[in-house]
């Protein structure tokens, strides 16, 4: 059987996330140019503070790992990579010491609006020419290939069922 590239599902999907991923990441780093920000918002420092922002500003550390579907490692990297831009800071819970948890600075809040403008202005982009009726259907055969693919391993749909809520609504 012979699969040329082209014809697979999972190499437009793989090779769309990737334009979208690049186009976004130019998005962000256009936004803080234009803002005159020493620094550039990634797409994955994009998903914390938009968590931090709309959902719940002091979340620890482990439950933006959950919310964001990365382990804590990686959560922590970002995290102080923001802290070093001045974006968020990180404390100490009060109860309990063990707990850190990570906050929106003012920096922070004053970026966000900018942020979510061009963000919003970059998803009317992507969706130019699909209707409302096509968007819906994408976004249910993508959510149908997530669940799909949680047959594959031991932990993969675990992991795939995070991503949902990725920008503003929760699960």
């Amino acid at each position: 059987m012979e699969i040329r590239p082209e014809e697979a599902i999972g190499y437009w999907l793989f090779y769309s996330q990737r334009c979208v991923e690049y186009a976004f990441f130019e998005v962000l780093k256009r936004c803080c140019m234009e803002h005159s920000k020493p620094y550039v918002v990634t797409p994955p420092q994009w998903g914390i503070l938009t968590v931090l922002f709309f959902e719940n500003d002091g979340l620890a550390i482990g439950t933006l790992s959950q919310r964001r579907g990365f382990d804590a490692p990686t959560i922590t990297g970002i995290v102080k990579r923001m802290e070093q831009n001045g974006l968020v800071e990180r404390r100490h819970d009060r109860e309990d010491r063990r707990v850190v948890k990570v906050y929106l600075t003012e920096e922070g809040r004053e970026i966000m609006p900018s942020l979510v403008t061009a963000v919003a202005e970059f998803q009317a982009i992507m969706k130019q020419d699909i209707s409302p009726d096509e968007e819906k259907y994408l976004i249910a055969k993508m959510q149908q290939i997530i669940a799909n693919l949680s047959t594959v391993g031991p932990g993969t749909g675990d992991r795939f069922h995070l991503l949902p809520g990725h920008f503003y609504e929760t699960e």
